[in-house]
């Protein structure tokens, strides 16, 4: 699913706005310290997560226990029983949020999608996404992104769409779609231990 893919790289890019942002532009009311972020996507009614949880005890059990143990390791970075976690420093709040900025890097991530942010400020955001293949739209969506206080954001997309190959060539999984992402990210506490901020660029 190509262009699904991308729609929903798009939404997830935007649902972590509060941590990669540049220019201070909007007030980032977030506490900064260790955050542990949990998210729900569904596919067509599939638990997008739990599928790729069974694809990843499938292939351990294919591993040596030498290359278990060094995979299980690998995992194990940043994340905390299937949640990911992340460092928002200090001089990440200060600066704040700069649309434009968001609006370039999703779009860039994601080519042939279009990031239309319609609201935004230290409350939250509202947008719409679209996603363009050879036939037209193949995606469009909306989503939110709410901050309930300065230790605890969520986010919600809802989007419909439809899979087709090249000049609407048959492809697998070909056909429409419905796919949802829920994501809640909480503070764990100011000392972000062995999980290092993500860098800027």
């Amino acid at each position: 699913m190509k262009f699904n893919s991308k729609a929903l790289a798009l939404a997830a890019g935007l649902a972590t706005i509060c941590l990669t942002s540049h220019a201070e532009v909007i007030p980032l009311k977030l506490a900064p310290g260790l955050w542990e972020e949990t998210r729900i996507t569904m596919i067509n009614g599939q638990n997008v997560e739990e599928a790729m949880r069974k694809g990843r005890e499938r292939m351990m059990a294919r591993l040596t226990p030498e290359q278990r143990k060094q995979m299980q390791e690998q995992m194990g970075r940043g994340s905390s029983g299937g949640a990911t976690q992340t460092c928002l420093t200090p001089a990440q709040v200060a600066k704040g949020v700069d649309t434009e900025e968001i609006k370039r890097k999703m779009e860039q991530s994601s080519q042939g999608c279009k990031l239309d942010i319609i609201t935004a400020n230290s409350s939250g955001a509202k947008f719409k996404a679209a996603c363009m293949g050879p036939q037209g739209t193949n995606y469009n969506g909306s989503g939110e992104y709410v901050v309930a206080n300065n230790k605890e954001w969520r986010f919600k997309m809802v989007g419909d769409g439809k899979v087709t190959g090249p000049n609407g060539a048959p492809v697998p999984q070909a056909g429409d779609f419905h796919a949802t992402q829920e994501v809640t990210a909480r503070w764990k506490g100011s000392d972000c231990g062995s999980v290092a901020p993500q860098q800027e660029g």
